[in-house]
């Protein structure tokens, strides 16, 4: 997503959609039901094409009432409109800003942000409740996780803007999220370090870590793996932080990442929107290091 200076303009960037979103949340929306949809989450993140709104729709996401989808006016820079596309479960609206991370399990990893949801992105019934498809949507969607780090400089604040992040995302890929997620859809889960990580039992934890991945914007330990949040958090170090499920704005993320980003999953038109240091080095040197290989020759970095 376009990245913003203050993190009080991501609530001004959305008050717009959100107006449109008013108009419609209390419509019922009937599925199409001619329309191919993906077999399995094995053909999801192939592609940084946007889905099409039936397939939201088979799905059991409203795509009127996804929030900064790529594609709309609020996301310019972020795509391209390209009319190669051939692929039905897909519009010609294809992402180009593209936010690394790491997955503990395959390594690096590329994402694009196709938009981020609210409760009323879910299907719903003519009473207000959501559908059995809908449901399945929300479950999904609670199932998996997205670490974001925000800077405890900035105050800690639950906001996915790269100006306020200490390090890049982690996705916990675990349970299945490659055969499971159709849609790559991610609860955002922000972790901030608790004031017993300060403590020396708590850098006796976080020192070895540091020295194996390095240390963030904030002088703390990267996290590259889903054990080791859940190990600190066992440990009382760090804490999860969550959007409320009815929280007006986001509390989920629409986001595929690609098994595997070779071979041309990167575009030519792409770009990174990685966390740097002051003097413009990369955090994660390997997440640039890679896109560059990926995106220029088709393979990872030898």
């Amino acid at each position: 997503m376009k990245t913003r200076n203050k993190g009080s303009q991501w609530t001004l960037r959305v008050t717009f959609a959100l107006a449109f979103l008013a108009l419609v949340a209390g419509l019922a929306f009937n599925p199409t039901n001619n329309t191919t949809v993906l077999a399995n989450g094995n053909d999801l993140g192939t592609s940084p094409f946007d889905f099409t709104d039936a397939v939201y729709r088979a799905h059991g996401i409203l795509p009127e009432n996804i929030v900064l989808r790529v594609g709309d006016g609020s996301r310019t820079g972020d795509f391209v409109v390209d009319n190669t596309n051939t692929d039905r479960n897909r519009r010609n609206i294809r992402a180009i800003e593209t936010t690394p991370g790491t997955t503990g399990s395959s390594g690096l990893t590329y994402a694009n942000i196709f938009g981020v949801l609210n409760s009323m992105s879910f299907e719903r019934g003519s009473g207000g409740n959501l559908t059995a498809r809908g449901q399945h949507a929300f479950d999904t969607a609670e199932r998996f996780r997205v670490f974001i780090f925000p800077k405890a400089s900035d105050g800690s604040i639950l906001d996915p803007f790269l100006p306020n992040k200490r390090q890049d995302n982690l996705f916990d890929t675990r349970d299945g999220y490659f055969s499971n997620d159709p849609l790559g859809m991610w609860v955002a889960v922000w972790i901030v370090y608790t004031p017993k990580a300060f403590t020396a039992a708590g850098r006796k934890e976080l020192d070895p870590i540091a020295a194996t991945n390095g240390r963030d914007l904030d002088g703390t330990a990267i996290l590259t793996s889903p054990s080791q949040v859940d190990n600190l958090a066992a440990k009382g170090l760090i804490q999860l932080r969550t959007r409320p499920v009815n929280d007006p704005v986001f509390r989920w993320v629409i986001c595929p990442i690609p098994e595997d980003p070779r071979d041309g999953f990167i575009r030519p038109d792409a770009f990174i929107r990685d966390v740097r240091r002051i003097d413009g080095t990369s955090v994660f040197p390997a997440l640039r290091n890679n896109f560059n290989c990926l995106q220029q020759t088709g393979d990872w970095c030898k």
